[in-house]
């Protein structure tokens, strides 16, 4: 019995060191129920950072003066055998006023405020 133990100690810690090895994350996780917080033509950028808890992934300059920010979080278990991901783009005017959600992946909101943030393209 005394000779299993430390062999049991060594396979269940080599078990955790495989299975932390095989995990990891892409983006920054954020709090996408928070999105439903916002409000076209009111919130600004600095709001949407604040609400969702951090910078967006990436922020895509567009030719008039808007800004398209992509808040997403990917976290992947046994290297893409099993994941987990979320997205949100927003766009902002030139002011850094939100104009609108562009589109969501894997979040959940209710039908009044994803309609609330879908806005019609134009400050509300």
């Amino acid at each position: 019995m005394r000779r299993l133990l430390p062999t049991l100690a060594r396979c269940l810690a080599s078990l955790a060191v495989l299975t932390l090895a095989a995990c990891s994350t892409t983006g920054h996780n954020f709090d996408a129920s928070a999105l439903g917080t916002l409000t076209p033509g009111q919130s600004t950028f600095f709001d949407a950072k604040v609400a969702l808890g951090g910078q967006p992934a990436d922020i895509y300059s567009q030719g008039d003066g808007t800004s398209l920010a992509r808040w997403a979080f990917k976290v992947s278990f046994v290297t893409d055998g099993l994941y987990h991901r979320k997205e949100a783009m927003l766009l902002f005017g030139p002011d850094g006023r939100l104009i609108r959600l562009v589109d969501t992946n894997n979040i959940l909101l209710e039908p009044w405020q994803r309609q609330k943030l879908l806005g019609t393209g134009a400050y509300n």
